[in-house]
């Protein structure tokens, strides 16, 4: 039987072996089947031809991270027991028997009194921040890598949230037809800030009060307890238990003394809740950061720092050098410095010395 030729295919045409050049990818290679452009992608049962690369798939769209808190440890509770017992409960106070800090205390001077007991805040907080932080050093680092997501619309909106906080703030208690009322808490830290230097309230109330605050409410409370609890109650219970601690002294005389008046009014308690909530979806939002929450209260103390060292008693002086009638005004001047403090307290707990 005779075979065909070594270099012809069963169509007729020679075979495309090593060595032959192909035909054109312009042009049908076999009778009968459609011609291929160059450039396009190989009918089926074809070779690939030149220039024609497999197209890559579409790079997964960028997410917000998750800065993963991770699960409650010992390490968790050693830091809430210092919590209570040196701050709360009030531990570091007894170093108030101890010179200079008794001396100072004892000495009938408002000024020495009140900077030992400002000292006294700067142990007490300064023991439970390094604390927290070498508990959640590495979830800390974890959420400052998260940060870098969008992270320019992040640090605008941290300025815009200390705004959005006072117009929400003064909206809501102008609502409800009370005059604004401040916390003892507020008044204590005004008091103490006359005499203490303005860098040293932004080191303390500024930036160690903030990172312990958040270390417990939002990092513990939201962070970690949503491994068990839906993220969102965590939230809530967030919010609800931030203001509590700035009004422990009012809840323990109600509870010693339920006939006597405290502070704790629903006035009092707006401002904490407002911020307790911004600081809560915050931190959600941005995949339980704890930097940002932290970045954002702390940005929140210490333009309150600016507001009662600087704007406040330049504000009042204007009024005084002004030569306005004050007692025409006296109300709404009121009215005005109530809205300012409400809307710049300070989300500091001053429970030491009181």
């Amino acid at each position: 039987m005779t075979q065909p030729p070594q270099n012809s295919s069963p169509y007729g045409h020679p075979s495309q072996s090593y060595g032959h050049p192909s035909p054109p990818y312009s042009q049908a290679p076999y009778p009968g089947e459609p011609s291929q452009p160059y450039g396009q992608p190989p009918l089926y049962g074809q070779a690939p031809q030149d220039g024609w690369q497999q197209p890559h798939p579409a790079p997964p769209r960028k997410r917000q991270r998750d800065s993963e808190p991770g699960r409650f440890t010992w390490s968790d509770l050693i830091a809430f027991l210092a919590y209570v017992i040196v701050m709360l409960v009030g531990g570091v106070a007894l170093l108030g028997l101890v010179p200079p800090f008794s001396t100072m205390l004892s000495s009938g001077v408002e000024a020495q009194e009140q900077q030992a007991q400002f000292l006294l805040n700067v142990i007490g907080y300064g023991l439970i921040f390094a604390l927290a932080l070498s508990f959640s050093a590495k979830a800390f680092w974890r959420s400052v890598k998260a940060f870098g997501y969008l992270w320019w619309l992040k640090l605008l909106l941290i300025p815009a949230a200390w705004v959005g906080t006072l117009i929400l703030t003064a909206l809501i208690v102008l609502s409800m037809g009370a005059e604004p009322e401040t916390s003892a808490n507020q008044l204590a830290i005004e008091g103490m800030l006359e005499y203490v230097p303005f860098l040293a309230a932004v080191l303390v109330m500024g930036l160690l009060g903030p990172y312990v605050e958040e270390y417990f409410f939002r990092h513990l409370l939201i962070g970690k307890l949503s491994r068990f609890i839906n993220i969102w109650i965590c939230g809530v219970i967030s919010v609800i238990t931030f203001p509590l601690l700035h009004f422990i002294p009012a809840l323990v005389t109600m509870l010693v003394s339920p006939g006597v008046a405290t502070d704790l009014t629903v006035i009092s308690v707006v401002p904490y809740l407002v911020m307790g909530s911004i600081f809560t979806l915050a931190y959600i939002l941005t995949g339980r950061s704890l930097v940002y929450a932290w970045l954002l209260h702390a940005f929140n103390n210490v333009m309150a720092l600016v507001m009662a060292y600087f704007v406040q008693p330049q504000l009042e002086q204007f009024l005084e050098d002004s030569g306005m009638d004050l007692d025409d005004v006296q109300g709404l001047l009121d009215v005005a410095r109530g809205l300012l403090r409400l809307g710049t307290e300070v989300t500091f707990a001053l429970t030491i010395g009181r």
